[in-house]
């Protein structure tokens, strides 16, 4: 069976626990025939990171999102010096970078999944209630969840929409080659 690419958005690992989740998401990934790309992990490049993830993410057929913790907070305030103002204690964020791929995901109509640690704020991409997608809670010290429903059901859906996007662009491009594409 063909192997299908898409784009793993996942910031660098800085424990041994996060990198045994990322470890057993790519090969659980791999053993259903999908390609985890991940800049400066499967393919490099020398130019702004913006151009090669943008590059990447046109080729692709869909793109996880896997949000895990890069930087706690223990204490901060929110909106300081306004009449908003609010204290804040042991917030946990992801790299920004999940964010800004996650967007580019979306804005180009890839399947996307978003796996969020727990802990982490729910803010832009990682917030439920603002968005038609689903957000789901991880836990990365249970890698053994993703092949536990409902993460591993959750999964396979999203494999799926993967094989039916890469389907759909296999047509489009073969009938591009032998003239042009009509959108109706």
């Amino acid at each position: 069976m063909e192997k299908i690419s898409t784009f793993l958005s996942v910031g660098k690992p800085h424990n041994n626990m996060q990198q045994n989740y990322v470890d057993n998401l790519v090969k659980y990934l791999d053993n259903k025939n999908i390609i985890a790309e991940t800049l400066g992990t499967t393919f490099y490049s020398n130019k702004s990171p913006l151009i090669p993830i943008q590059e990447k993410m046109q080729e692709v057929n869909g793109a996880i999102i896997l949000a895990m913790e890069r930087f706690h907070s223990k204490e901060g305030i929110y909106r300081e010096g306004s009449d908003e103002q609010e204290k804040f204690e042991d917030q946990y964020f992801a790299t920004v970078w999940t964010q800004i791929e996650g967007a580019m995901a979306y804005q180009l109509g890839l399947p996307l999944l978003i796996l969020k640690e727990k802990k982490l704020i729910a803010e832009g991409m990682f917030d439920p209630e603002i968005h038609e997608w689903k957000v789901t809670n991880i836990d990365s010290s249970n890698p053994e969840e993703l092949f536990k429903n409902p993460i591993k059901s959750q999964i396979d859906v999203w494999i799926q929409d993967v094989q039916k996007y890469h389907k759909l662009k296999q047509k489009s491009n073969n009938y591009s080659q032998n003239g042009p594409v009509m959108i109706k």
